[in-house]
């Protein structure tokens, strides 16, 4: 048995923390981030070239992303007003919107990390070192997860 890559660490957690998200912008993000780390873990080989997961993983995991996915849809379709047959004929359609939408929090993400998490919240020093010490326990944990894994599987 292989052992998990921290991207594939990384994508169960968000999966697993996509369901109890009800703030919709940060739903929008987790959906682009979860794509963008399945399409990394696809890519992903082991040193003799194979895949590090199996087809029907990454089907499976396609499939929760795409569920996160349709709960951002049915939040929208509610949020949708009823229009007449004309109208519906000049909207665009909802899936085109959504696709924009996740496109642009995709590709907006080096600029929203450059501008900062917001320009209203000042942190001081000390709450700085707090959140940089608790990612740091994160990514040691994550690694230590990776190397779990490892050595399990050998």
């Amino acid at each position: 048995m292989m052992g998990m890559s921290k991207t594939e660490i990384n994508l169960r957690r968000l999966l697993s923390a996509a369901p109890n998200q009800q703030n919709q912008s940060k739903l929008m993000h987790y959906v682009a981030t979860l794509r963008e780390q399945l399409e990394q873990l696809s890519e992903d080989k082991t040193p003799d070239g194979l895949p590090r997961v199996t087809k029907a993983k990454v089907n499976e995991y396609y499939e929760k992303i795409e569920a996160v996915a349709s709960k951002i849809a049915a939040h929208v379709t509610s949020l949708k007003p009823h229009f007449s047959t004309a109208e519906k004929k000049n909207c665009v359609s909802l899936n085109h919107l959504i696709a924009m939408l996740l496109y642009l929090s995709t590709s907006s993400k080096e600029q929203s990390v450059d501008a900062g998490p917001s320009k209203a919240v000042k942190l001081d020093t000390a709450a700085k070192e707090h959140i940089d010490k608790h990612r740091k326990r994160q990514e040691d944990l994550t690694d230590e997860m990776v190397g779990l894994e490892t050595t399990q599987g050998a």
